[in-house]
C-alpha cells in the first residue's frame, strides 16, 4: 500500500453496544498538484471500492457511471506517471 496512489479503508468499532463503521479514502501526496480530472478519477476509483471490493466488470461500470471518461483519464494518468518516472513534466 505504501507505493499506491490512493487507498481506502473500512474500520468497524463497537461503542456502547453499537457497531460503528468508518470509511476513509487517502490520496498520495505525489498527486496533490496534478490535473483535477486525474485526482477525480482516483477518488472515483476509491469510492467504487466501497461498493465493489475487487476490480471486476461491475467495479469499472460503477466508475464509468460516476465519471464518464474514466477509462480515458485512467489511461492519461498512467502516461503521466510514466512521464514523472522519466523526470518530465506536463508543463
Amino acid at each position: 500500500m505504501q507505493n499506491s496512489l490512493g487507498n481506502h479503508s473500512f474500520t468497524s468499532r463497537s461503542h456502547g453496544g453499537k457497531l460503528k463503521s468508518k470509511h476513509e479514502i487517502r490520496v498520495s501526496s505525489v498527486l496533490k498538484e496534478d490535473p483535477e480530472d486525474m485526482l477525480t478519477m482516483l477518488v472515483v476509483h476509491e469510492l467504487a471500492h466501497f461498493k465493489e471490493k475487487d476490480h471486476s466488470k461491475a467495479f469499472y461500470n460503477l466508475c464509468t457511471r460516476m465519471q464518464e471518461d474514466n477509462y480515458q483519464v485512467e489511461f492519461d494518468l498512467r502516461l503521466y506517471l510514466l512521464l514523472l518516472d522519466f523526470g518530465e513534466s506536463l508543463y
